[in-house]
């Protein structure tokens, strides 16, 4: 069974990990360019998928990066942004009250499934490379329900670690990205696998 902290130790582990990381935290900041971004961090969940070894590899085969950021960017955003922003309107309603921060409680069950529920839809997509079997809803729930408590502490983790390292903004979002999309996209493959042999996980 992976843990984040393996998978972060062995996609880490290459001494060029931070020049790699400072190249898609500057690509995420500029328009069109984050593409190629998101094609790295589709490129990683589909390594994890496969059982490739856990690397973060060197930045080439840019055509493909493109295009494979377009397709990873669009399901980012239908299925992580589009379902926070839903819930942050949920909360303007509650403003009228003296809630303090628990006008923000109707987000915190979407933001805990935001992140695995992009690399589910990610993971569905790279199969056929088919939109469709992104937004499979049934699918991709039946991907989280199967994980169950196996993201909760990671992504706590990884909410932890983006607010603590919030000064440094982009680098500190596409490292959390990468460790965690290719946590996710792990856990997926052991769960499918354990299926196949009959091992309950």
């Amino acid at each position: 069974m992976p843990t984040l902290e393996l998978v972060c130790k062995r996609l880490f582990a290459d001494s060029s990990w931070f020049i790699k990381c400072i190249v898609g935290a500057l690509l995420l900041v500029i328009p069109v360019a984050q593409f190629f971004a998101f094609g790295y961090l589709y490129g990683l969940v589909e390594r994890a998928r496969r059982g490739d070894s856990v690397v973060l590899p060197d930045w080439g085969e840019w055509k493909r990066l493109f295009f494979d950021g377009i397709a990873t960017f669009v399901i980012f955003m239908v299925l992580g942004v589009f379902p926070i922003a839903i819930a942050w309107l949920l909360t303007l309603p509650l403003r009228f009250f003296a809630f303090g921060v628990f006008v923000y409680l109707p987000m915190v069950p979407v933001v805990m499934i935001a992140g695995p529920l992009v690399v589910a839809g990610v993971y569905q997509y790279q199969k056929r490379e088919q939109y469709a079997d992104a937004f499979r809803l049934q699918v991709l729930g039946s991907m989280l329900r199967a994980a169950q408590s196996k993201f909760v502490l990671p992504t706590l983790a990884l909410i932890g670690l983006l607010v603590a390292g919030y000064p440094l903004m982009t680098f500190t979002v596409f490292v959390a990205m990468a460790g965690s999309w290719t946590y996710y996209a792990a856990t997926y493959r052991f769960i499918e696998e354990s299926r196949r042999g009959g091992i309950k996980v």
